[in-house]
């Protein structure tokens, strides 16, 4: 009891113990604290994205290593997403931050961290090519990004839309508390055969892109979360295309300032179940 109060007291204010409940990808987890979820992303490091090489092998690295497990998390404050910047300790005393760097599954993130020891430790998975750096010349997630959010030279008015059977068949613009980083665009696919995603891109009427992988099965339909804001929902209403793979457009939906309540799901048909 006196151990527990003692550790209670040396404690600063911002670091707390909490359960790991989800993990959203390499280097972002959820971390029950007082009955409350609290959304972590990982200072001072960035994993592959899920929609690039090696993003799903870390997403499973940091669910290996901490999913389910009693953590203390360091925090330093928030980001533009509102999520909580923080180191997290894994039992034991790792850092779980210090561990994706040194098992090749995250890059040291230079421009918001000057933590050279995870300089050091990306060195040593380089030399040792571990993980990503496996790939001869493995694309950092911030150029990835980069691309990602580059403005499309063809508006949604100005796209032939041909259909194909794989159409935009929700959207959820103005999601409960944040919008950046939790909307969501919902993909129907009533073809009889399963649709891989990559390559694909949602164009929005400002010309932003969003860039789609993924798979939809027959039949089915895919919910992705857009965690990256590179083609944000306007709460005033918008149009978004569809484009395959080929450049074709294959769907186009338009919603009014009206239909954007918090919570609420736009709808455009029964393209899907």
């Amino acid at each position: 009891m006196i151990y527990a109060l003692l550790l209670l007291i040396a404690a600063p204010p911002d670091t707390f113990t909490g359960k790991v409940t989800a993990i959203t990808d390499g280097d972002s987890i959820k971390v029950l604290h007082e009955k409350t979820e609290v959304t972590i992303r990982l200072a001072g490091i960035d994993c592959p994205e899920l929609g690039q090489a090696f993003g799903q092998q870390a997403k499973k690295q940091t669910s290996k290593l901490s999913f389910g497990k009693m953590v203390t998390v360091q925090a330093k404050g928030k980001d533009r997403y509102g999520r909580t910047l923080a180191d997290v300790i894994l039992p034991g005393g790792r850092s779980l931050n210090q561990e994706l760097v040194r098992s090749g599954y995250a890059w040291w993130y230079r421009k918001y961290s000057k933590d050279e020891s995870l300089g050091k430790l990306e060195a040593e998975a380089r030399e040792q090519k571990r993980g990503l750096w496996s790939d001869a010349k493995p694309t950092a997630p911030w150029d990835w990004r980069a691309a990602r959010r580059a403005k499309s030279g063809v508006l949604p008015s100005e796209v032939k839309v041909i259909p194909n059977g794989v159409a935009v068949v929700a959207l959820l613009p103005n999601p409960n508390g944040t919008d950046a980083g939790h909307e969501q665009v919902t993909i129907g696919n009533s073809t009889g055969d399963p649709v891989n995603l990559d390559g694909w891109k949602l164009i929005d009427k400002a010309g932003n892109v969003y860039l789609l992988s993924g798979r939809v099965e027959a039949g089915k339909s895919l919910v992705v979360t857009m965690t990256e804001a590179t083609m944000p929902l306007n709460n005033n209403g918008d149009t978004v295309a569809l484009i395959d793979g080929n450049g074709v457009g294959v769907s186009r939906v338009s919603y009014a300032e009206s239909q954007a309540r918090s919570g609420a799901v736009v709808k455009f048909g029964e393209g899907a179940r």
